[in-house]
């Protein structure tokens, strides 16, 4: 196994961006909350968002960062939960990447930014050379920050992705670890 990184906070510009911890449950629940309607189509889990479900995710989080498997990020700005930004190792170089951001911070750059400074830190410490995502064929921001963020798109997907709403066609994008504008910075402590 790689080694596994060690749990740092990162800033960007604007956002803070720290690995998820069970202390981010209320946060991320509110949010969640506050952007159900947006999340619903693209995310099974927004059928039904509690605490407790929130409360379970960040333990699984922190375990799966422990792993090496998997690594989350809470994206805030001045101590407002925006949403999470991860990366999901595929293998020892390359990892898809996902995001979401609330729907009252949405169209302001936020997912960009913090998926920007998360892929920067991807190439960094776990050396990654490649990084996938998919988004919902219908979900245009989404799509977007792909774009902007240097993603090809490789086409549909094969089989359907499930939201809360039902399976949804997806396209599949990826990108080369390469330069990345926007420089991120590790916090210490």
């Amino acid at each position: 196994m790689d080694k596994v990184p060690p749990r740092a906070a990162l800033e960007t510009s604007r956002i803070r961006l720290e690995p998820v911890a069970t202390a981010h449950a209320l946060g991320l629940y509110q949010a969640a909350r506050a952007s159900r309607a947006q999340l619903l189509p693209w995310m099974p889990w927004a059928r039904d968002i509690t605490l407790e479900g929130n409360q379970i995710y960040t333990a699984e989080a922190e375990r799966a960062w422990k792993a090496g498997d998997e690594f989350h990020f809470v994206a805030s700005e001045g101590g407002l939960v925006l949403g999470v930004v991860g990366l999901n190792r595929a293998d020892h170089r390359s990892a898809e990447l996902h995001y979401w951001i609330r729907s009252d911070r949405t169209g302001l750059g936020y997912a960009t930014e913090a998926a920007r400074g998360v892929l920067r830190w991807g190439r960094e410490q776990l050396g990654l050379e490649r990084f996938t995502l998919w988004a919902g064929v219908d979900n245009r921001p989404s799509r977007r920050v792909a774009e902007k963020l240097g993603f090809v798109d490789l086409g549909p997907l094969p089989d359907p992705k499930r939201g809360g709403l039902g399976d949804f066609r997806a396209e599949s994008y990826e990108r080369p670890a390469g330069l990345l504008s926007d420089e991120v910075k590790p916090l210490h402590g």
